[in-house]
């Protein structure tokens, strides 16, 4: 580059910058007023500028994380952070359903989403449906609390099946490795399948040597894979 190329660069970052701390600034106002205009008006700026992988990646995925931190300061109210999350959760079931539409062009494995019983943190698992969907395979979203009992009928829908699940605060980490285990011999028994684990509990499992057991500390590292 050239000097001029070089400043302008340096400038097209810093507006990009300055956009994202505005707009997550903007989404912590929105949520201590519960002010559902704000939100939505904020929204509507950023998706005239980004496409939805980069709103969610750059802008709530930080925005959550500083959500997290006051939550646990006692600054904000379980309101505040239930109105915020509901509103973010909107908008990815929207865009869900934009890419639902459209026939999957990868024919090779199809996914089932599911979050073990008395797990209701969905946002990341949501997130990676919207991903998957995006890299044309064929996602089955179940949602939040599915005993293991009911998903050995899911290896029906395709040849190649692989699980995908969130674990945040369910199972307990001292049940955690037991859940996995008997995923192993409900769902696993009568047929190989795959089986993607994220979330914190996940350092609790005793990690065995199946092979069909994947474990990823990020959604980032989750999606390398697809």
């Amino acid at each position: 580059m050239n000097e001029q190329e070089i400043n302008e660069y340096v400038r097209s970052i810093v507006s990009d910058n300055s956009t994202k701390n505005q707009a997550i600034n903007s989404f912590k106002i929105a949520m201590l007023n519960f002010d559902l205009e704000l939100f939505l008006g904020t929204y509507e700026q950023l998706e005239s500028r980004r496409n939805f992988r980069q709103i969610f990646t750059d802008v709530f995925i930080p925005l959550l994380k500083e959500i997290g931190l006051l939550w646990q300061t006692d600054t904000i109210s379980p309101a505040h952070e239930h109105f915020v999350t509901n509103l973010i959760k909107q908008k990815l079931l929207l865009n869900i359903e934009k890419l639902q539409y459209s026939k999957p062009t990868k024919k090779e494995k199809a996914f089932i989403l599911f979050l073990p019983e008395n797990e209701i943190h969905e946002l990341g698992l949501l997130y990676i449906n919207y991903e998957i969907l995006l890299h044309g395979y064929k996602a089955i979203y179940l949602g939040p609390s599915i005993p293991l009992d009911s998903l050995p009928n899911m290896l029906t829908f395709h040849e190649n099946t692989v699980f995908v699940s969130y674990f945040t605060i369910k199972p307990e980490k001292d049940q955690i490795s037991k859940y996995v285990q008997s995923f192993n011999e409900m769902i696993c028994k009568e047929r190989e399948c795959e089986f993607w684990m994220l979330g914190k509990q996940i350092m609790h499992i005793s990690k065995s040597s199946a092979p069909n057991h994947r474990y990823f500390d990020s959604i980032s590292a989750l999606l390398t894979e697809l």
